[in-house]
């Protein structure tokens, strides 16, 4: 079974998984301690008590004995696409030129529901100028080009292919 598997199935609170995720990113030098095999289990053991919150710190202690917290990250990203599947919550990002205004968001996001049947769709949104113009949208392995890039790119193969 996965380190996220494992996470998933403690059913810790929202955000003790949050902060700890959050400590963890905020610190090189506790992640590369944390990984350190010069380091006692024991040392170990001690900052995990005194730093994160107290429901997962059994969690990240086993991950240590194990010798694998480079998966610690991994383990937080796969828990998450665990619990957004279980709330039938789709995630995405839309990259674009000309920010959509809310109307134009909210017809993606029910198009979205309505492909994915998800009950909640959560876009990040990203600046790109390098599409000329239009849109990109992906979604899991689905990429929807609709931008200026995207067609010239398209043309070019259909030029070269004659």
């Amino acid at each position: 079974m996965s380190y996220g598997q494992a996470l998933f199935d403690l059913n810790l609170p929202k955000k003790d998984k949050e902060d700890a995720r959050e400590i963890l990113r905020g610190s090189g030098e506790l992640r590369d301690a944390l990984g350190n095999p010069t380091i006692s289990m024991k040392e170990k053991e001690k900052v995990i008590d005194q730093i994160f919150p107290s429901s997962i710190t059994n969690f990240i202690k086993v991950i240590c004995r194990n010798d694998d917290a480079d998966c610690l990250e991994e383990a937080f990203g796969y828990c998450d696409e665990l619990i957004c599947r279980e709330e039938k919550i789709l995630r995405g990002t839309l990259s674009y030129v000309t920010k959509p205004d809310e109307e134009q968001t909210a017809r993606i996001k029910e198009y979205l529901k309505k492909k994915y049947q998800a009950e909640q769709v959560e876009l990040k949104l990203e600046e790109d100028a390098s599409l000329i113009g239009g849109f990109v949208l992906k979604v899991h392995d689905m990429v929807l080009d609709r931008s200026l890039r995207g067609k010239l790119e398209k043309m070019k193969q259909n030029l070269a292919w004659r």
